[in-house]
């Protein structure tokens, strides 16, 4: 991992090059019932992970990052026969990408002050990942938009949140057993907070 500084401190990124290998990996059995688990093999990711965060002139702020995740199967005996469609059967899991896992994300966060108030807005982008470990089902990518807006006096920090601003539908999570049990993202939602400093 490698640090970079740049103006004086006001801004910095970071930039991680890395190999993971994980073994013995494991997965529920699609309808089973008492769950069964199945021995996936091992399991190795090589990634790439950027970021930048800045205080930029006249109150301006900026959080970015970026991460490249290549996640694969390399080694495992096991077959997939969790996808309902009869084509989809035995499926070798060795050479397949991970479950639930983009290739790419990216978030961007931007925020200016006025005086007393502060006003943001950012997006988040999550890559397409599969459901199931035979790669037949596949979570669509998807992009979600907030917002804020702050006001600070004295002591009291208020802050409105809005989140999903545009009401995108989007799959978060598969269910480990089925890999059309999924978890959808939460709608478009505010939330209020005020903070008291005494």
């Amino acid at each position: 991992r490698q640090k970079f500084d740049f103006f004086n401190g006001l801004a910095s990124a970071t930039a991680s090059l890395f190999q993971l290998e994980r073994t013995n990996i494991k997965s529920a059995v699609p309808g089973s019932n008492p769950v069964v688990i199945l021995p996936i093999g091992t399991q190795r990711t090589n990634g790439l992970e950027l970021t930048f965060t800045g205080d930029l002139s006249n109150g301006w702020q900026v959080w970015t990052g970026y991460s490249y995740l290549d996640a694969k199967v390399t080694s495992s005996l096991a077959v997939d026969n969790s996808d309902n469609r009869t084509a989809f059967k035995n499926i070798s899991v060795e050479g397949k990408r991970a479950t639930l896992t983009p290739k790419h994300s990216a978030n961007l966060w931007v925020t200016k002050r006025f005086g007393n108030y502060r006003a943001g807005a950012g997006m988040n982008y999550v890559d397409d990942r599969f459901a199931n470990s035979g790669n037949t089902v596949t979570l669509p990518s998807y992009t979600t938009v907030d917002a804020m807006f702050g006001y600070k006096l004295a002591g009291l920090n208020l802050q409105l949140n809005i989140n999903n601003i545009f009401d995108r539908k989007y799959i978060v999570s598969g269910h480990g057993t089925s890999p059309n049990l999924n978890t959808p993202g939460a709608p478009r939602n505010a939330q209020l907070t005020a903070r008291y400093n005494f």
